[in-house]
């Protein structure tokens, strides 16, 4: 599974206010309560999927640091293997499992 942290992904920041502003978006919801809508939309995204379907993930995506602690704290117990990718390299084992 790979997880898109930037804010086009509608899924993992429903609930939050984005905007636009000179083509770039951003978030104007407070840090404080997107921390919780963002724990809250990454719990669900991963709720059905089958243990067949949870042996890697892969982070990547530009994005705060404080949304890539709370998404990697949600899978980390829940995937096999956590990996992050930058876009610019080959991707890096984070946390192994199993």
């Amino acid at each position: 599974m790979k997880i898109k942290l930037d804010l086009t992904n509608t899924i993992l920041y429903d609930g939050c206010e984005i905007e636009e502003v000179a083509g770039r978006l951003n978030l104007k919801t407070p840090v404080k309560e997107a921390v919780n809508i963002v724990g809250r939309n990454i719990g669900k995204m991963i709720a059905d999927l089958p243990n067949t379907e949870r042996f890697e993930v892969e982070l990547t995506g530009p994005m705060a640091v404080w949304a890539y602690l709370v998404v990697f704290h949600v899978v980390v117990h829940r995937f096999d293997k956590v990996y992050y990718n930058d876009g610019r390299n080959e991707r890096v084992l984070i946390a192994a499992y199993g």
